[in-house]
Protein backbone atom coordinates (compact mmCIF):
# COMPACT_ATOMS: atom_id res chain seq x y z
CA UNK A 1 0.00 0.00 0.00
CA UNK A 2 2.71 2.32 0.58
CA UNK A 3 4.85 1.35 -2.67
CA UNK A 4 2.71 0.92 -5.17
CA UNK A 5 3.90 -2.12 -5.97
CA UNK A 6 2.46 -5.01 -7.46
CA UNK A 7 2.45 -8.19 -4.98
CA UNK A 8 4.86 -10.07 -6.95
CA UNK A 9 7.37 -7.19 -7.40
CA UNK A 10 7.12 -6.69 -3.67
CA UNK A 11 7.75 -9.82 -2.43
CA UNK A 12 11.12 -9.65 -4.45
CA UNK A 13 12.69 -6.12 -3.02
CA UNK A 14 15.62 -6.58 -2.16
CA UNK A 15 17.66 -4.56 0.52
CA UNK A 16 20.75 -3.54 -1.71
CA UNK A 17 17.08 -2.09 -3.70
CA UNK A 18 17.11 0.61 -1.10
CA UNK A 19 19.54 3.47 -1.67
CA UNK A 20 18.96 6.09 0.85
CA UNK A 21 15.05 7.34 0.81
CA UNK A 22 14.36 5.76 -1.79
CA UNK A 23 13.63 2.03 -3.51
CA UNK A 24 14.89 0.95 -7.14
CA UNK A 25 13.00 -1.51 -8.73
CA UNK A 26 11.90 -2.69 -12.02
CA UNK A 27 8.66 -4.43 -12.52
CA UNK A 28 8.43 -7.89 -13.59
CA UNK A 29 5.50 -7.33 -15.90
CA UNK A 30 6.84 -4.73 -17.88
CA UNK A 31 10.72 -4.35 -17.14
CA UNK A 32 9.90 -0.27 -16.85
CA UNK A 33 12.08 0.80 -13.94
CA UNK A 34 10.85 2.03 -10.82
CA UNK A 35 11.99 4.65 -8.18
CA UNK A 36 9.77 5.08 -5.14
CA UNK A 37 10.50 7.63 -2.65
CA UNK A 38 10.45 6.09 1.11
CA UNK A 39 7.34 8.23 3.23
CA UNK A 40 7.32 8.35 6.53
CA UNK A 41 4.83 5.62 6.66
CA UNK A 42 7.19 3.08 4.78
CA UNK A 43 10.11 3.86 6.52
CA UNK A 44 8.08 3.10 10.20
CA UNK A 45 7.43 -0.33 8.83
CA UNK A 46 10.76 -1.45 7.41
CA UNK A 47 11.59 0.33 10.92
CA UNK A 48 9.69 -1.89 12.94
CA UNK A 49 10.07 -5.16 10.82
CA UNK A 50 11.65 -7.49 13.20
CA UNK A 51 15.38 -8.60 11.79
CA UNK A 52 16.09 -11.48 9.66
CA UNK A 53 19.02 -12.58 7.20
CA UNK A 54 16.67 -13.20 3.92
CA UNK A 55 17.76 -11.35 1.21
CA UNK A 56 14.43 -10.13 0.52
CA UNK A 57 12.48 -7.03 2.46
CA UNK A 58 10.05 -8.98 2.86
CA UNK A 59 10.61 -12.35 4.97
CA UNK A 60 8.67 -15.37 6.59
CA UNK A 61 8.63 -15.36 10.76
CA UNK A 62 11.71 -17.95 10.08
CA UNK A 63 13.53 -15.13 8.51
CA UNK A 64 13.44 -17.00 4.96
CA UNK A 65 12.05 -14.69 1.84
CA UNK A 66 8.54 -15.76 0.87
CA UNK A 67 6.94 -17.06 -1.81
CA UNK A 68 4.54 -15.46 -3.17
CA UNK A 69 1.15 -18.44 -2.16
CA UNK A 70 2.99 -18.55 1.00
CA UNK A 71 2.18 -14.85 1.55
CA UNK A 72 -1.14 -15.17 -0.43
CA UNK A 73 -2.26 -17.81 2.21
CA UNK A 74 -1.03 -15.79 5.44
CA UNK A 75 -2.65 -12.48 3.82
CA UNK A 76 -5.87 -14.12 3.74
CA UNK A 77 -5.97 -15.11 7.17
CA UNK A 78 -4.77 -12.11 8.01
CA UNK A 79 -7.57 -10.53 5.72
CA UNK A 80 -10.44 -12.65 7.05
CA UNK A 81 -10.13 -11.35 10.80
CA UNK A 82 -9.90 -7.54 9.75
CA UNK A 83 -13.68 -8.52 7.61
CA UNK A 84 -14.49 -10.00 11.16
CA UNK A 85 -13.93 -6.70 12.97
CA UNK A 86 -14.99 -4.68 10.38
CA UNK A 87 -11.82 -3.10 9.53
CA UNK A 88 -11.79 -3.84 5.46
CA UNK A 89 -14.85 -4.82 3.19
CA UNK A 90 -15.02 -8.26 1.74
CA UNK A 91 -12.86 -8.54 -1.65
CA UNK A 92 -9.89 -6.75 -0.80
CA UNK A 93 -7.00 -8.33 -2.72
CA UNK A 94 -3.08 -7.66 -2.80
CA UNK A 95 -3.72 -6.33 -6.30
CA UNK A 96 -6.69 -4.02 -5.26
CA UNK A 97 -4.18 -2.02 -2.78
CA UNK A 98 -2.53 -0.87 -5.78
CA UNK A 99 -6.04 0.01 -7.65
CA UNK A 100 -5.78 1.84 -4.24
CA UNK A 101 -2.59 3.56 -4.46
CA UNK A 102 -3.77 4.83 -8.19
CA UNK A 103 -7.20 6.12 -7.05
CA UNK A 104 -6.42 7.84 -4.14
CA UNK A 105 -3.80 9.73 -6.46
CA UNK A 106 -5.96 10.26 -8.60
CA UNK A 107 -8.52 11.55 -6.20
CA UNK A 108 -5.84 13.69 -5.42
CA UNK A 109 -5.44 15.71 -8.21
CA UNK A 110 -2.13 14.02 -9.63
CA UNK A 111 -1.72 13.64 -13.63
CA UNK A 112 -1.73 10.17 -15.08
CA UNK A 113 1.63 10.32 -16.26
CA UNK A 114 3.11 10.77 -12.62
CA UNK A 115 0.91 8.01 -11.50
CA UNK A 116 1.93 5.71 -14.13
CA UNK A 117 5.49 6.26 -13.19
CA UNK A 118 4.92 5.50 -9.75
CA UNK A 119 3.08 2.15 -10.33
CA UNK A 120 6.28 1.31 -12.98
CA UNK A 121 3.86 1.16 -16.34
CA UNK A 122 5.03 2.17 -19.39
CA UNK A 123 1.68 4.32 -20.47
CA UNK A 124 -0.57 6.62 -18.43
CA UNK A 125 -3.39 4.21 -19.89
CA UNK A 126 -2.80 2.07 -17.16
CA UNK A 127 -3.02 4.39 -14.82
CA UNK A 128 -6.36 5.69 -16.04
CA UNK A 129 -7.24 2.24 -16.15
CA UNK A 130 -6.19 1.53 -12.34
CA UNK A 131 -7.79 4.44 -11.02
CA UNK A 132 -11.12 4.21 -12.82
CA UNK A 133 -12.92 4.29 -9.56
CA UNK A 134 -11.71 7.38 -8.60
CA UNK A 135 -13.97 10.06 -7.19
CA UNK A 136 -13.43 12.74 -8.99
CA UNK A 137 -16.61 14.91 -8.02
CA UNK A 138 -14.55 17.23 -5.33
CA UNK A 139 -11.75 17.93 -8.28
CA UNK A 140 -14.45 18.36 -10.98
CA UNK A 141 -16.02 21.22 -8.49
CA UNK A 142 -12.94 23.18 -8.31
CA UNK A 143 -12.20 23.15 -12.11
CA UNK A 144 -16.09 24.03 -12.19
CA UNK A 145 -15.33 27.25 -10.69
CA UNK A 146 -12.40 27.79 -12.39
CA UNK A 147 -14.57 27.97 -15.42
CA UNK A 148 -17.52 30.01 -13.56
CA UNK A 149 -14.17 32.82 -12.88
CA UNK A 150 -12.76 32.74 -16.51
CA UNK A 151 -16.66 32.96 -17.84
CA UNK A 152 -17.04 35.61 -15.66
CA UNK A 153 -13.80 37.29 -16.53
CA UNK A 154 -14.21 37.40 -20.13
CA UNK A 155 -17.75 38.32 -20.07
CA UNK A 156 -16.24 41.69 -18.97
CA UNK A 157 -13.66 42.13 -21.71
CA UNK A 158 -14.33 43.53 -24.58
CA UNK A 159 -11.89 42.98 -27.30
CA UNK A 160 -12.17 45.78 -30.83
CA UNK A 161 -11.65 44.37 -33.96
CA UNK A 162 -8.32 44.87 -35.45
CA UNK A 163 -9.98 45.50 -38.63
CA UNK A 164 -13.20 47.48 -39.17
CA UNK A 165 -15.57 45.24 -40.94
CA UNK A 166 -16.81 47.11 -44.42
CA UNK A 167 -20.86 46.73 -44.98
Amino acid sequence: MNTGLDPSDALKLTRNQIEGDTIWSVRGKTEHEVAIPIGPTLQAALDAAPAHDAVTILATSTGTPWTYNGFSTVWHRFKKKLEAEGVVEPGLTLKGLRHTVATTLREAGLEERQIADLLGQKTPSMARHYSRSANLADRNRITMETLEQENERRSQVVKPFAKTVKP
